[in-house]
């Protein structure tokens, strides 16, 4: 069942940023009829998007969008919100093109990031038109105009939010003798990360009529969901490192991550020598080849100060709780039952 839904969301994203542009389509997407463009031309400045989106992801958004509507809904509210699928999951692809350039990744999923294969330039322009292109979903969709304005009004609210969580991890990360407190971590991480899944979650109550009380409930949790994504993904960075990247390069970014926070807390006497392991990596990265001890000592300080298993801990606080929240809002039913057991699955490391 699973697999059939994964496929369906597929297809979706494969019909608004198809593998190769067409006249249709480009109407459509434009509102522009009786155009004459240059097809080679689109496909030279979608490509960089599209490989991004090629090489994968655990597409849990917008599962947790038509499991939500369908948990809600039935068949019939599903069938509204897999045609909205999109507007969750390309943004999310989006923010990730613009992040690597922002925090100069070498890698994602595997593969060079975007800009290392494409250039800045077009990757910077491929990243903003799918934080956009998918609004041509809400457009096309058999949704009323009344709920049509609700997902626009959700859409817009949490993209903006994206943007502001996006600036706190810039500037944390520009700035490394700064160190944000819990809650200003968790706020970060609401905006930058848990906007997304609260998008999805919201939009799928959304097109299942829900009432206002549920949809903000399911979107707050699927908020908490997300930041406790984005803690166990910093856990795994530091342990195993996430796939396709380097163990580790959160320390190269200087991101201020929630183990990052607890070890710099608790380093005592030994902060200064933290801190200075910290400014060795990121000025030696791109001097040197051979940087990686530099990583693997801090991770040593970092793990030997118990912060990883803090961080771990949390995340799975944060699991069990959305598991709790979902379980007591959402009615009985197999579309209810898929949804926990996507929950159980994503407190997984492996699957983070």
């Amino acid at each position: 069942m699973m697999v059939d839904r994964l496929q369906r969301i597929e297809s979706e994203i494969q019909y608004i940023l198809p593998d190769k542009a067409n006249t249709p389509w480009f109407e459509e997407v434009c509102g522009a009829q009786g155009v004459d463009v240059d097809l080679s031309i689109l496909d030279t400045f979608c490509e960089p998007a599209r490989d991004l989106i090629r090489r994968g992801g655990k597409r849990w958004r917008p599962l947790l969008m038509v499991l939500t509507a369908e948990a809600l809904g039935g068949e019939e509210a599903a069938e509204l919100a897999y045609p909205l699928t999109p507007v969750v999951e390309l943004p999310h692809n989006g923010s990730l093109i613009v992040d690597d350039i922002e925090d100069r990744s070498d890698m994602r999923r595997g593969a060079p990031a975007v800009h290392m294969t494409f250039g800045i330039d077009i990757s910077i322009n491929a990243g903003n038109l799918i934080y956009f292109l998918p609004t041509a979903c809400i457009d096309r969709s058999s949704l009323s105009e009344k709920l049509q304005l609700q997902v626009y009004r959700i859409y817009s609210t949490y993209l903006r939010r994206v943007h502001f969580g996006q600036g706190f991890d810039i500037a944390w990360h520009r700035d490394l003798s700064y160190v944000p407190d819990h809650d200003s971590y968790q706020l970060m991480c609401m905006l930058k990360t848990g906007c997304l899944a609260g998008m999805a979650a919201e939009i799928g109550a959304v097109v299942a009529d829900a009432e206002e009380q549920v949809v903000g409930s399911l979107g707050r949790a699927a908020q908490r969901l997300g930041v406790a994504f984005q803690v166990m993904d910093d856990v795994v960075n530091l342990e195993t490192g996430n796939p396709g990247k380097m163990r580790g390069d959160d320390i190269v970014e200087g991101k201020k991550s929630l183990p990052m926070i607890l070890a710099l807390e608790r380093s005592g006497k030994h902060r200064e020598e933290l801190e200075y392991l910290l400014g060795r990596v990121r000025s030696e990265y791109r001097r040197s080849a051979d940087v990686q001890p530099l990583i693997e000592r801090v991770i040593s300080r970092i793990t030997s100060l118990g912060a990883l298993e803090e961080a771990r801990n949390r995340a799975e606080a944060l699991y069990e709780a959305v598991y709790d929240e979902y379980d007591r809002l959402l009615p009985s039913g197999s579309a209810r039952e898929e949804l926990l057991a996507l929950l159980v699955r994503m407190k997984q490391p492996s699957n983070s």
